[in-house]
């Protein structure tokens, strides 16, 4: 029993071991390399540049508003609605063949300008806003998207490079339950061994008279059990010989059917054949009749 006890005690040592290391290993992969930290830097810059882009787009149509009159500039908006509707059809189709969401979320963002430069006048009319708030408000929510969305984007591909390299969590998972079913076989050995005492020390104290009335009990429970098992043995091959006998009846039964079906079956083939004999014969009989009625007509003429 000792000797389990330091094998079992080795083994959770070893366990913990494994842990650590493997714990010391996701602290190292936690630190993004550079070359990953700078690609994911690149997308965040895109996006950040788009954002910059729509924004000078509401600045120079705040200017033009200052400077033009507003059917030029009214045409305007409907050039830069067009060129922005397109690219995002360009967008999506690329991104229909290639798979991508990131390229499939610029051209819903360039659609999302058009349909929203087309509507300023409209807004602006219905709802009665100033031209130049309006399109303050405009710039002030697309930025504000921009942002955001670059955050979840570093997030994001943070957190898939950790769980690409990082297998901490299933380890654990794995030997969590080994750990608990080795301390629970140390409790129950510790029990085993505390009764094992107990008994000897009941066994010690008892007079011999008393341990050789144990030993009768024992012998009489050991015979016991011995007649029941061959009380159940005998019931089970009684069992057996009735389900042989009942499964050889059942396939004399069926035997005999099919027998009698291919009787019948034979019976009515034979009667079948003789009926088409008779037939034949009849139609043979009948032509030879009206070839000797022809054959003595003609001598007669």
């Amino acid at each position: 029993m000792s000797k389990n006890k330091i094998e079992e005690k080795d083994k959770d040592v070893k366990i913990e071991e494994n842990i650590d290391k493997q714990k010391k290993k996701e602290k190292k992969e936690k630190k993004v390399p550079k070359e990953i930290s700078q690609e994911i830097l690149k997308k965040i810059f895109k996006n950040l540049l788009k954002g910059i882009i729509f924004m000078i787009y509401f600045i120079v149509l705040n200017m033009a508003y200052l400077t033009m009159k507003q059917e030029r500039l009214v045409e305007d908006i409907k050039i830069f609605a067009g060129a922005y509707l397109l690219i995002g059809i360009i967008m999506l189709e690329k991104a229909y063949k290639n798979e991508k969401l990131e390229t499939t979320l610029t051209g819903i963002e360039f659609m999302c300008i058009s349909i929203h430069s087309l509507t300023i006048m409209h807004v602006i009319t219905m709802f009665k806003y100033d031209f130049r708030y309006y399109l303050l408000t405009s710039s002030y929510i697309f930025s504000i998207y921009f942002v955001l969305k670059s955050i979840i984007l570093y997030t994001k591909e943070k957190r898939d490079y950790l769980k690409s390299f990082s297998d901490i969590s299933e380890i654990v998972k794995k030997e969590e339950p080994l750990k608990k079913e080795a301390k629970k076989k140390m409790e129950i050995d510790e029990k085993i061994e505390l009764e094992d005492e107990i008994k000897n020390s009941e066994s010690s104290e008892k007079p011999k008279g008393a341990n050789k009335s144990t030993k009768k009990e024992e012998n009489k429970t050991k015979s016991k059990s011995k007649q029941e098992n061959k009380t159940a043995k005998s019931t089970k091959s009684k069992i057996t010989k009735t389900k042989s006998n009942d499964d050889e009846e059942k396939v004399t039964k069926k035997v005999k059917k099919t027998r009698t079906n291919n009787k019948e079956n034979t019976k009515d083939k034979e009667e079948s054949t003789k009926k088409k004999s008779t037939k034949k014969v009849s139609t043979t009989r009948s032509k030879d009749k009206t070839k000797n009625s022809k054959i003595e007509d003609k001598e007669k003429s």
